[in-house]
């Protein structure tokens, strides 16, 4: 939280150039982008920005998606905690996929760091483990 002179919260600054990262992850049989943009200083690093988009796009789903991740930018500049969005977000949702793999992952992300095992397909769907079975 971000407080002023007169102890109002207020949204953080957003300098004009921030660094930016990209991460795909499958999800429901879609590849879906994530960009989040940043800032590193020497308290470590603070997302500010959170875009997530999917083909094709302006779809219904595309304009969801970067709607909800206008909100969770909002919630970010506000102060809000990166873990604590995960945590509140379920992952029956494509965006709360994506918060929470980012959550999990935000160094190798960040870093740009490619794991080597293979990224196993999301589902948003709550059954879809016990449907395998």
């Amino acid at each position: 939280m971000i407080l002023n002179k007169e102890n109002k919260i207020v949204r953080a600054a957003i300098p004009d150039r921030m660094m930016s990262t990209t991460f795909t992850l499958p999800i429901d049989d879609r590849k879906v982008v994530g960009i989040v943009n940043y800032i590193a200083d020497v308290n470590g690093v603070t997302p500010l920005a959170f875009w997530v988009k999917i083909k094709p796009t302006d779809s219904y789903i595309d304009r969801e998606l970067r709607a909800s991740g206008k909100l969770i930018s909002r919630c970010l500049q506000h102060g809000e905690d990166l873990k604590e969005l995960a945590e509140t977000l379920s992952q029956d949702n494509i965006i709360g996929q994506m918060v929470n793999y980012f959550n999990k992952n935000v160094e190798d992300i960040i870093m740009g760091i490619k794991s080597d095992k293979k990224q196993r397909m999301l589902s948003t769907d709550p059954y879809a483990s016990q449907m395998k079975e």
